[in-house]
């Protein structure tokens, strides 16, 4: 048995050999690469890439127009419908049904006032 980074290590050293030495290799070039400045690149968590992606596309985003406004007067047809697309109004506010709660609240609001519409329709009779 031998040992290595304070783990035992089991069976021949000369079948695994050549896995712990490029291992070896790999963390000896990380360090050298940390040393000369130049980081290992990092994965962006998904809020940077939308970060990212707004950021680029706000650069950018004149000569997206322009390059749609060229293929639509090239005649393109998807470029022009999606050209369409995009300049439709937005709608002001967005369509909700309404909820259990709600539709019962109104109806209890009906009843309520029409009772007391009832009540004062009977005393003005009275």
């Amino acid at each position: 048995m031998k040992r290595t980074n304070g783990r035992p290590q089991w069976g021949l050293p000369f079948c695994f050999g050549g896995l712990m030495v490029s291992k070896a290799l790999e963390e000896e070039l990380d360090r050298v690469k940390n040393a000369m400045g130049e980081m290992k690149e990092k994965y962006m968590r998904p809020s940077q890439c939308r970060s990212h992606m707004r950021q680029t596309l706000a650069r950018e985003f004149q000569g997206i127009v322009e390059g749609f406004v060229a293929a639509a007067k090239k005649g393109s047809c998807p470029h022009v419908k999606l050209a369409t697309e995009l300049l439709k109004p937005t709608r002001k506010s967005p369509s909700r049904r309404k909820g259990s709660a709600m539709k019962l609240l109104e109806k209890i609001n009906q009843e309520l006032s029409e009772r007391e519409r009832l009540q004062k329709e009977a005393l003005e009779a009275k």
